[in-house]
């Protein structure tokens, strides 16, 4: 895939997953113009609210996620990264359970977790938990990310995605995002890999610590 084409289909994800709280807070501000009354403006100003920090919260990790902190040399802090990741996954469905022992990870590493978690949360179409864990062993590092809920499932474009093929149909949004984290992957020459049971899909990247 061309360069161009990678951007714009990023773009569109990251409008995609934007466009329901902005256009949750047009709508407040449409009720307010309107001025309906002392109720429904205060149902309008809890809809603002809500909204307001839902798209902060994306904004916040869709740039920790394609962003610079995650690109080039040097090591990101797993920390700051876990609590972006607990407030994105709060704002969906599923549950985030985070037992990852380590506090920095190579950056690719890092961008590359990021984007499974993402993966992750697509596989979830009825809600479940989502875990992140792994750790060191013989200088590698194992991060997995596992999701586990009702019609949990990899669709098979996600599938080409991760493995850096071209899924049927070509690449949309969605599946650009798993292909994303297979070219960072093959740039830093980890492994990806991608299990798949009832109801359970786990996401397993390994890279040199």
């Amino acid at each position: 895939m061309d360069a161009s084409t990678l951007v714009a289909l990023i773009s569109s994800r990251i409008c995609h997953d934007l466009v329901s709280p902005i256009s949750a807070l047009t709508t407040a501000l449409d009720i307010l113009d309107d001025d309906h009354g002392a109720d429904m403006r205060e149902q309008a100003m809890d809809l603002i609210r809500t909204s307001a920090n839902q798209a902060a919260v994306k904004l916040e990790f869709m740039r920790a996620t394609f962003g610079a902190g995650t690109t080039g040399v040097g090591t990101a802090d797993l920390g700051e990264l876990r609590e972006l990741s607990r407030r994105f996954v709060e704002s969906q469905k599923p549950e985030l359970i985070w037992t990852l022992p380590i506090q920095t990870a190579p950056r690719a590493a890092a961008r590359i977790l990021m984007n499974l978690i993402l993966v992750g949360l697509d596989c979830l179409p009825r809600g479940g938990q989502l875990e992140v864990t792994g750790g060191l062993q013989d200088d590698k590092l194992t991060l997995n990310v596992i999701a586990t809920g009702t019609r949990a499932t990899l669709k098979p474009a996600v599938r080409a995605g991760l493995a850096g093929e071209l899924p049927e149909g070509g690449f949309d949004g969605r599946s650009v995002q798993p292909y994303l984290a297979f070219i960072t992957a093959a740039g830093a020459r980890a492994e990806l890999a991608a299990r798949e049971s009832e109801e359970r899909v786990e996401l397993i990247v390994r890279i040199a610590a």
